[in-house]
């Protein structure tokens, strides 16, 4: 009980040193996903996050179809919610069902559903000419106050180019799924390492980059100098303190720069301006091959959009992934490999290292994820994959793993991206021809495996 107050009284400080949020000013962000049902029916889930400042019911919410200049209003029914604060198994409730948390820390997801058909009126306008690419849309007059763009309203959007699907083998499409909540809070001069883990079961091909942050209208953003969608937050940028554009090193101590990962997603940077807070949104794009020439179409993408909000945490160092992260196979060969953890104590004021939970996402069927020594307090991981003869694909596997500490009530992580890439194995046709005297003509050709 005791603990528990000790626990509440700190909590309390923190909340009333933070900057000031107005009242309502509570999205930080957004995620929309579809899921195939059948021809062309989709369910469109909007997950929409919020601080629990204003309670659990955000209002104002809205939700469009739009192609080709023509948006269709329509309505998206709330399944359900839960809590996502940075909060340690066990730590009080921020986001309580009865009522509202008057604080900032407090974070929540809310899911909307709703059944788009676009073999049925008024969605069959879509899909031909200039209304190939439909968006999903989602937006809401107020946000988190931003100190690096000028506005607080906000804008997500998610997109899907029917056309280009129906060039495609498989004439449907699911979105990428993310393996991991957003992370909203950053501990100010501590590195962080993260990557939303996206994943795409049906094996398309997927890039990232840093898109613009859009407002409630659905256009970008104004940043506020010297920010930009590239760099949306202050890194750490020795020997020029407030300088964002210098040379991104991920692997210094501490990160240098402003890290974005296009292949795997990864960001890495050390946050130094402790009252900050500005909006981040990451676009990762689907490609699929055609089936007339095998050139790569774009099919869709889905943003995940967040604001960073930059505050004064505890004494404690945060873990890290260390190893490295981009691999290759050919198929039907075993590949093994070690993933290390890293967590230093933060001298002089904390003597004891925190013990790290490492796990991955478990999204490589058939993959394997061990924990070398369980009592060891710095974790090291063991993944292992025995490919098969016909898992090469031009796309690569992909997954992600999380080393969590025990510093509790606010725990810290970090979360690294892994890519394998499966080759194909050369394969060949041989003719032969028996010739007199016992001798043998024979040729050899080669079978190409590089199409799909």
């Amino acid at each position: 009980m005791i603990k528990r107050l000790l626990f509440l009284i700190c909590f309390g400080f923190l909340i009333l040193n933070s900057f000031e949020v107005k009242a309502c000013d509570n999205v930080i962000g957004s995620d929309i996903i579809y899921r195939h049902v059948s021809g062309k029916k989709y369910v469109v889930i909007y997950l929409v996050y919020n601080q629990c400042i204003c309670g659990l019911n955000p209002a104002y919410a809205k939700y469009f179809v739009t192609s080709g200049g023509v948006t269709i209003s329509h309505s998206a029914t709330r399944t359900g919610w839960r809590e996502i604060s940075p909060v340690c198994d066990g730590a009080p409730i921020l986001c309580p069902a009865g009522g509202k948390y008057n604080g900032r820390y407090g974070l929540a997801e809310y899911r909307h559903v709703d059944t788009i058909d676009f073999n049925k009126s008024p969605y069959n306008q879509f899909g031909s000419g200039s209304t190939c690419e439909v968006y999903f849309r989602t937006n809401q007059p107020w946000g988190i106050t931003s100190t690096t763009v000028g506005y607080s309203t906000y804008g997500g959007e998610a997109m899907i180019n029917l056309c280009n699907i129906e060039k495609t083998k498989v004439k449907k499409n699911n979105t990428p799924t993310f393996a991991h909540i957003p992370v909203a809070f950053l501990c100010c001069n501590q590195p962080f390492m993260f990557n939303n883990g996206a994943y795409d079961f049906e094996g398309d091909s997927l890039s990232y980059e840093l898109a613009e942050p859009l407002d409630g209208t659905f256009q970008p953003k104004t940043w506020n100098t010297p920010f930009s969608k590239n760099y949306p937050v202050t890194p750490f940028c020795p020997p020029n303190p407030g300088k964002v554009n210098c040379s991104a090193l991920p692997n210094a101590k501490p990160p240098r720069g402003f890290y974005f990962d296009k292949q795997t997603g990864d960001i890495i940077f050390t946050p130094t301006d402790c009252n900050e807070a500005g909006p981040i949104a990451i676009k990762i794009n689907e490609y699929r091959r055609d089936t007339i020439n095998y050139k790569w179409v774009n099919i869709g993408f889905i943003r995940r959009d967040i604001v960073f909000q930059v505050i004064q945490c505890s004494d404690n160092n945060p873990p890290q992934v260390i190893g490295k992260n981009k691999w290759s196979v050919c198929e039907g060969n075993k590949i093994c490999f070690t993933i290390d953890s890293k967590d230093d104590p933060y001298l002089p004021n904390q003597t004891v290292g925190d013990t790290i939970e490492l796990t991955w996402s478990q999204t490589i069927p058939g993959a394997t994820f061990r924990i070398v020594d369980p009592t060891a307090r710095e974790k090291q991981g063991e993944f292992c994959w025995q490919t098969k003869r016909g898992d090469a694909r031009p796309t690569a596997y992909t997954f992600t793993v999380k080393a969590k500490d025990d510093n509790c009530p606010f725990y810290a992580q970090a979360i690294k991206g892994f890519s394998v890439f499966v080759r194909p194995k050369a394969v060949s046709f041989r003719k032969y021809d028996i010739l007199k005297c016992g001798n043998l003509e024979f040729e050899s050709f080669a079978q190409d495996t590089t199409a799909p």
